[in-house]
């Protein structure tokens, strides 16, 4: 059953050059989104959007098949993973956890259960100032804070980015555990992290556009960015793009590879991105290995695809 449905949504900072256009996503009840990007590629203004933050210029969003734009926050029951500068210094651990479940009026019981639960498995020490405690600490608050309560879907920032990879590895088993059964979209710009949350449904931001939602498979056949190739595991190589007679080569370190036709001969002698795909094991970076230089490769200076 369709939890959210996304059309055509567009949005723009006023004053500013960022803008969103031609979103298109949907979620079923109880499955992950991953929304994967560079910084600054706007995850989180798409995430600020869904949960009715952030007000979209044209396009709709339904929830449960109602506008969002109709609905109150209270209404929506979309929870979003605060950012961590909004965070009150003196307050303490286990009131920040604790502070939706009690605004829910839920039993004490299960408010100290879930609070003696996070804290003896996360080593959060609940009667401590939030100022004291360590990066990875405050990630795993903000994520006990937000999974404390059920909520009809559940927006997760990556509150975890500077973290290094050994503490993203526990905040991806908290992940793991709380948002099973549940309706989750998580935005990251981690590539490993976004693959262990979802492999069906992926949308892709660049600083340029939002990719159409796809799954892994899918992106692996036909990245449509330089992002998407990145998610997908794709080399990027800088080369150039040559012709001889009727038929087209990438220029890739003193070899020549096949590729398709480009969709005009202007690149033709420019220095353009191309996507390797590895059939062997890593190799120098000054060569391509084993590895076959894929039909479609990009425009370095505009990051479009330029093949057919």
């Amino acid at each position: 059953m369709t939890l959210l449905e996304v059309s055509k949504v567009g949005f723009k900072y006023y004053g500013s050059d960022f803008e969103l256009r031609d979103v298109d996503l949907s979620l079923d009840k109880g499955e992950k989104l991953v929304i994967y990007g560079c910084e600054n590629a706007g995850k989180t203004t798409l995430l600020r959007i869904l949960c009715g933050l952030e007000k979209y210029d044209c396009g709709s969003i339904l929830l449960d098949g109602a506008e969002v734009k109709a609905l109150s926050q209270k209404d929506m029951n979309v929870g979003f993973s605060f950012d961590r500068r909004i965070l009150e210094g003196k307050a303490l651990a286990e009131d920040v956890i604790s502070y939706p479940m009690k605004l829910r009026n839920m039993p004490s019981e299960s408010v100290a259960d879930y609070l003696n639960s996070v804290s003896e498995k996360y080593n959060i020490p609940l009667r401590m100032s939030v100022k004291d405690l360590s990066d990875l600490q405050i990630a795993i608050l903000i994520l006990a804070r937000l999974f404390a309560v059920d909520r009809r879907l559940y927006l997760v920032d990556d509150v975890w980015k500077d973290l290094s990879q050994e503490q993203k590895s526990i905040v991806l088993d908290f992940l793991k555990e709380n948002v099973a059964g549940k309706s989750v979209i998580v935005a990251t710009d981690d590539c490993y992290f976004a693959k262990e949350i979802s492999t069906d449904k992926v949308v892709v931001t660049t600083d340029k556009e939002v990719a159409p939602m796809m799954s892994l498979e899918e992106i692996s056949a036909r990245p449509l960015n330089m992002q998407s190739a990145i998610f997908a595991g794709y080399e990027l190589h800088i080369g150039r793009l040559i012709k001889v007679e009727d038929n087209y080569f990438a220029e890739l370190y003193g070899k020549e590879y096949a590729v398709s036709q480009p969709i005009g001969d202007i690149y033709v002698g420019k220095r353009v991105c191309f996507a390797v795909k590895r059939l062997g094991g890593p190799c120098e970076v000054q060569e391509v290995g084993e590895g076959i230089v894929m039909n479609f490769y990009y425009d370095v200076d505009n990051e479009k695809v330029i093949s057919k």
